[in-house]
């Protein structure tokens, strides 16, 4: 009960930064469906991408990146430097923009896995990082992952330890304001050594249409 309280008192603090925002409730299948810009990753965004990708590039060497999305994360990861990326997508028309971003990197060894990662775990092999940023497909997954598991990509944290070498680091959207939850951290001992958590202001603008509303994010490294 003390954990508690302790929690809902600094949540109100912290509410007090909040911006107004408002909900988004689309939730039709994404699967296939051509998506705008700001569908597949508001701008908000681009800090969290930026700091994920500093920590997934570290050692310099093979990526797993799970959603291409605008294609943001992707070149901040070959900016940073590496030996080679696996993009896993599934959306057709993000697939398109990935063949045009691709054709600008012709020289980087880049391979495009066109699947749900669900489907793709066998013609995966092992890295060295693997970044995160993934998204409901629709009302069902939404309803399934986000609101009942600690965090969205919590159904994927086996699968990806068991795609890292040694010593890997997976990176992700958390979810989280400013520490991450029992349950949260729970979720990741299961599977992972040890955690590296970083506090990441963001520039949220007041009208932003979105289901996170928080000036801060936590960047998440967690070390198999």
């Amino acid at each position: 009960m003390e954990g508690f309280a302790a929690n809902l008192t600094e949540l109100d603090a912290v509410a007090a930064r909040f911006v107004p925002g408002a909900a988004e409730h689309r939730y039709e299948d994404r699967t296939h469906r051509s998506l705008s810009d700001e569908e597949i990753m508001k701008d908000w965004q681009v800090r969290m991408m930026q700091s994920m990708a500093e920590a997934a590039t570290r050692q310099h060497r093979d990526i797993l990146e799970i959603g291409f999305g605008r294609g943001i994360s992707a070149e901040f990861i070959q900016q940073c430097g590496v030996k080679s990326l696996t993009i896993i997508e599934c959306n057709d028309s993000v697939v398109e923009r990935f063949n045009r971003w691709r054709a600008r990197h012709a020289a980087q060894d880049i391979r495009l896995v066109h699947a749900r990662w669900q489907d793709a775990l066998q013609q995966l092999s092992t890295y060295d990082a693997i970044f995160v940023h993934t998204y409901p497909l629709n009302e069902k997954k939404y309803m399934e992952k986000p609101l009942n598991s600690a965090k969205f990509a919590q159904h994927f944290l086996e699968n990806a330890a068991s795609l890292l070498h040694p010593g890997g680091v997976l990176t992700y959207l958390s979810n989280e304001i400013d520490s991450l939850s029992r349950r949260h951290q729970r979720a990741l001992s299961r599977h992972f050594s040890r955690t590296l958590t970083t506090v990441i202001p963001l520039p949220i603008p007041a009208n932003v249409v979105d289901t996170w509303w928080a000036d801060t994010m936590i960047a998440v490294q967690a070390f198999k």
